[in-house]
């Protein structure tokens, strides 16, 4: 046998009529009830082969589906049946669903190996004319070996096509979700130019913002679908940004008084004039000699077959685009809100970029989601900060509430994980793919190369504060203007984009009014989880569009809780929890208590010893929290006790009574779990022989999971702070050598269960070779233990 692994399934069917809904897929009808149990159980089970295209393949493939040790699928017919154990309907299930007998199960358990995998089955002991239909209903929404249910297998392998001699219904819903009804045959694209209304470029013109959309061919005034729009600053390829990465080697400079209460915010941004044109269009042709240097989002293949239209939008300096970037600056959202009032038909699109003919979109519903991850998905959420007409939703994974938590930290120039000396200006330049087209190069470079400039004194890498820079890309201070449902993914162990962000735009729409918030957390790192075995997320996603975009009845808003949760002991297990903001007790424990010392001392000689020892940080990182012995003199550390049984829910305090020899300082806390037998991996690998179509005739995409692994060291949470922003990080307090300050600090937040045998280390030192900048002058720092605590929220 082997091991047994778990689904964990959110989505739920409860509130569905069986009998309508498999009405609704025709693989019943209003004689079904007429006819006899044999008869009723034959259909049902042939229906579930619709590869085979004879009777006698039919046969031939039932008859290698076995329902007890020698009795064959096939041999059920032969015989006049009034009720079928439901331990054999399962098992024959279970081989349908692509689990093998006597490999994964035994046909003997069949309902036991189902319930301990966490799919939901009846309870029932026998299957017969009155609860048949209730069978059939709950199989068809079991998850097969490929992680897709049944129905959406059946789907793929064309039960719809042989069900509906004519055209099928677009959208078709069953359980509340869109089935694939939509061939890539049947799809068409265009591109369209949206007027942004600014002068990003300082032409004298409206920027024209170039929209790629795919839909039914179908879809138009008479047949009217809802649009997922994705806005991809890499859509057509990116920059080579090496040589202008920022060199992270220097010390800190000592910062003058500055109060960011005290600043003037001005909104910069003019809207011009809206453009018109007398002549209108019914289509615009899509220019194939603008072709996108990216793949397209998983999650939107998921969705092209299920009756939604899929918009891609790269934005201002983008090809094919007018404008300059500003990495999430106020223009870039502007822009993206005009698209999605264009694609939920409340304003006029153009053919070209003369902008001589314009478009309506007649074949919208007017109801518009926005998708993505990383980059994509923070346009997402700063999009939904300004309420454009139409945007119902966002699935936003991995993506950025405030910039300055992605670039800086309490008064620190912090780099995202991997890409140290990354900033704004970089990622400007990375996505200015305007520049791949000479003529467009010919025009924009001096200006794009001015606002570099521009952008790089701004961004202010010399103090790290908090300016009007950031302020302008920090949707958090507008979170409270979000009216409509969010779906956020986010992984726990994301040192890209740091759990930080997630965590704060929660709790900013946490009480805001009757919209939903919900997140997924997986233990992964910068990672979209549609391809994980051990979650429902493409049914929960599909749940979710088809209430939000559609207006299914579905309960999807109210069955989700708050919370989704992927356990770091076990990767299988999924918990539910409804705030990661708040704890039921916060335990304190005194550094004193730790050390037989009253004080502890460390030099901050790190960035020497990684330019002395190491070409690369994720080595460095291995032998920092393993403890070598090079790093003795550099960290203060500290073993936590055991607090049994809990789990850290929030952001882990660390209260720090602190003096250095010089006129600046960093601090850098981290707490690490050591020795863990047992742990969540923070990388996925494929499922042996599994894998599944995200639409109708795609090719395999290989199903991936997390998996158990044994650690020496698992960075669970890190925390950095300028001991010259005390007071936050807009406001400066001068720093004075040999005098202890109290520093008071938060780690990046998370979720992590905690055993009798856990061993939590916590590691107290300067800087950071993968965040922070890397001084080169040696600073000596004293801890006063007796004032110095680490406080952990936890929950029982």
């Amino acid at each position: 046998m082997t091991e047994q692994f778990r689904y964990n399934a959110f989505s739920d069917y409860s509130s569905f009529n069986p009998a309508e809904e498999l009405k609704k897929i025709h693989m019943i009808d209003d004689q079904f009830v007429k006819q006899s149990f044999s008869v009723n159980l034959k259909h049902f089970f042939d229906h579930l082969f619709p590869n085979c295209q004879s009777k006698q393949s039919l046969i031939e493939a039932q008859a290698n589906i076995l329902i007890v040790d020698t009795v064959p699928l096939d041999q059920l017919w032969q015989n006049t049946l009034t009720e079928l154990p439901a331990e054999q309907f399962y098992a024959a299930i279970c081989q349908i669903l692509d689990f093998n007998a006597g490999l994964d199960f035994e046909l003997t358990a069949s309902r036991d190996f189902l319930t301990k995998s966490g799919q939901k089955i009846l309870s029932d002991e026998t299957v017969d004319t009155a609860n048949l239909v209730q069978f059939m209903f709950n199989a068809l929404n079991l998850r097969s070996a490929n992680g897709l249910s049944l129905i959406d297998n059946l789907v793929n392998d064309g039960y719809l096509r042989k069900a509906w001699p004519q055209d099928l219904p677009l959208p078709l819903f069953f359980a509340g979700k869109t089935l694939a009804v939509v061939p890539k045959s049947d799809l068409i694209s265009e591109a369209v130019y949206v007027d942004s209304q600014l002068d990003g470029d300082h032409d004298g013109k409206n920027d024209l913002i170039q929209l790629v959309l795919t839909r039914p061919k179908q879809s138009g005034p008479d047949l009217k679908v809802p649009i997922i729009l994705t806005a991809s600053p890499y859509y057509y390829g990116t920059n080579d940004m090496a040589e202008d990465v920022h060199n992270p080697d220097g010390d800190l400079a000592v910062k003058d008084n500055f109060d960011f209460a005290d600043q003037p915010i001005a909104d910069d941004q003019v809207l011009l004039p809206a453009l018109t044109a007398d002549q209108q269009s019914q289509s615009a042709a899509f220019q194939q000699t603008l072709k996108s240097g990216a793949a397209s989002f998983p999650l939107n293949d998921f969705f092209l077959a299920r009756g939604y239209a899929v918009a891609y939008y790269a934005g201002p300096g983008t090809r094919g685009s007018d404008g300059l970037r500003s990495s999430g600056g106020p223009d870039e959202t502007i822009a993206c809100c005009a698209a999605i009032e264009y694609l939920s038909g409340h304003r006029l699109a153009f053919t070209d970029k003369t902008a001589s003919h314009s478009l309506h979109a007649d074949w919208s519903n007017g109801s518009v989601a926005m998708t993505g991850r990383s980059y994509l998905g923070t346009l997402a959420t700063a999009c939904a900060t300004r309420n454009p007409a139409g945007l119902k939703t966002i699935i936003s994974e991995s993506a950025i509430s405030s910039w300055y938590d992605y670039y800086r930290e309490n008064g620190l120039v912090v780099a995202p994980g991997g890409f140290q000396g990354e900033d704004a200006d970089v990622l400007a330049l990375d996505t200015f793919s305007r520049w791949f087209d000479a003529a467009e190069m010919a025009k924009s470079k001096q200006i794009f190369q001015d606002s570099l400039a521009e952008m790089k004194v701004e961004e202010d890498r010399t103090t790290g504060n908090y300016t009007a820079f950031w302020d302008k890309r920090n949707y958090l201070k507008d979170a409270g203007n979000i009216k409509i449902d969010c779906l956020y993914t986010h992984g726990l162990n994301d040192w890209n984009v740091k759990p930080i962000n997630v965590f704060n735009i929660l709790k900013s729409l946490k009480g805001t009014g009757d919209a939903a918030a919900k997140v997924i957390l997986h233990q992964g790192r910068h990672i979209s989880p549609h391809d994980i075995r051990s979650l429902d997320y493409l049914d929960i996603c599909n749940l979710w569009l088809s209430h939000e975009l559609y207006g299914q009845d579905n309960q999807v808003e109210k069955s989700l809780p708050d919370v989704m949760v992927e356990d770091n002991l076990d990767p299988e297990i999924w918990h539910s929890q409804q705030d990661w903001a708040k704890s039921e007790r916060h335990q304190s424990t005194v550094l004193a208590a730790l050390s037989s010392a009253k004080t502890a001392g460390y030099d901050d000689d790190l960035g020497q010893i990684y330019r002395e020892n190491y070409h690369d940080y994720t080595s460095y990182e291995k032998d920092f929290y393993a403890g070598d012995a090079r790093f003795a003199k550099s960290t203060a550390v500290f073993d936590l006790p055991s607090f049994g049984e809990a789990t850290i829910n929030g952001r882990v305090q660390v209260d720090l009574r602190i003096q250095t020899d010089r006129t600046v300082g960093l601090v850098t806390a981290a707490l690490v779990e050591l020795d863990a037998k047992e742990h969540a991996s923070q990388t996925t690998k494929a499922i042996l022989n599994r894998g599944f179509q995200l639409s109708l005739g795609d090719r395999q995409v290989p199903l991936r999971d997390f998996f158990k692994q044994s650690v020496k060291a698992h960075l669970i949470a890190n925390g950095h702070l300028n001991l010259q922003n005390l007071k936050g990080p807009g406001k400066i307090n001068q720093l004075k050598p040999d005098q202890y300050v109290q520093a008071v600090f938060y780690l990046q937040p998370t979720i992590y269960r905690l055993t009798d045998q856990t061993k939590l280390r916590l590691y107290i030192f300067g800087s950071d070779m993968q965040y922070t900048l890397h001084p080169r002058t040696v600073q000596h720092y004293q801890l006063d233990l007796e004032k110095s605590r680490v406080i952990l929220p936890l929950n029982s």
